[in-house]
């Protein structure tokens, strides 16, 4: 049971401590935890904020370290292993990955999850912007920066790939139309693809990607890690018992993990 893909309150919209997240992994039987709060280089609108400030970063770091030194543990007889990892969720920006590579220099991550959540200053997360422009230009674009931050290595996972099917709106041509041309670079990367979790609580109603993608990407060989997007300590875990039965049912046999950025291959 894994759920790498966590956030904070640093993040201006998510809700909770840290600490009750921790509990909340550990009350549902999650052994391999990990935050991973959006970068400080988010694009965001004037008066509005959807990521940490830079000089929050250290603070989020530490915070992890202190709840690693509390709440690991190896596990026995009478008590279940549990370990927490540091990461980030890093919006690939191209004007601005000298502050990345800056921040992922500094600190000794576990894992970084590279995201898109905008094309140009349009977010993907706004349910205006399918309205006002063509789906298969917005997948066009959106594919065309994911497969930029692919060929550019920048990070251990490919965060919801499929994001824009989040607010309920699919390609005409379907959704394998633009993540099979991006295969070969996901397998030169070595990049893992998250199965996001949290698509079934959006309109979208699917994990993000949907099985017929999970499907073609573990035939070709690209690994596979989980990730509930949590926001909220109740959200930690969400439908990962449903993700990895999922995932038997295809014939998939191992996910990874991360630690110290290294894949850690685990057996489903």
């Amino acid at each position: 049971m894994i759920d790498l893909h966590n956030h904070t309150t640093r993040c201006r919209h998510a809700v909770g401590t840290m600490e009750a997240y921790v509990k909340e992994a550990i009350r549902r039987g999650i052994t391999h935890f990990g935050f991973a709060d959006h970068s400080p280089w988010t694009l965001n609108s004037i008066g509005e904020r959807y990521a940490m400030l830079e000089d929050e970063l250290p603070g989020y770091v530490a915070e992890v370290g202190r709840l690693k030194e509390n709440y690991n543990r190896m596990g026995s007889a009478t008590d279940r292993e549990f370990h927490i990892f540091l990461g980030m969720e890093m919006d690939y920006i191209p004007s601005r990955l000298n502050r990345a590579r800056k921040a992922i220099d500094a600190y000794d991550w576990d894992y970084l999850i590279g995201s898109v959540h905008n094309i140009g200053f349009e977010k993907l997360q706004r349910a205006g912007m399918y309205d006002s422009w063509d789906i298969d230009d917005i997948y066009e674009l959106y594919f065309q920066q994911v497969r930029t931050m692919i060929q550019d290595r920048f990070g251990d996972i490919v965060g919801h790939i499929d994001l824009p099917k989040k607010m309920g709106r699919r390609p005409l041509r379907g959704m394998l139309f633009y993540i099979e041309p991006i295969i070969p670079d996901l397998r030169a990367s070595k990049m893992a693809v998250e199965i996001n979790t949290s698509g079934l609580d959006n309109p979208s109603m699917e994990f993000m990607p949907g099985w017929d993608v999970v499907k073609r990407l573990w035939e070709e060989g690209i690994p596979l890690t989980l990730g509930g997007d949590a926001h909220a300590p109740d959200q930690v875990g969400r439908y990962i018992e449903q993700a990895i039965v999922g995932l038997k049912k295809i014939g998939v046999n191992e996910i990874v993990r991360f630690e110290k950025r290294r894949p850690i291959v685990m057996p489903l």
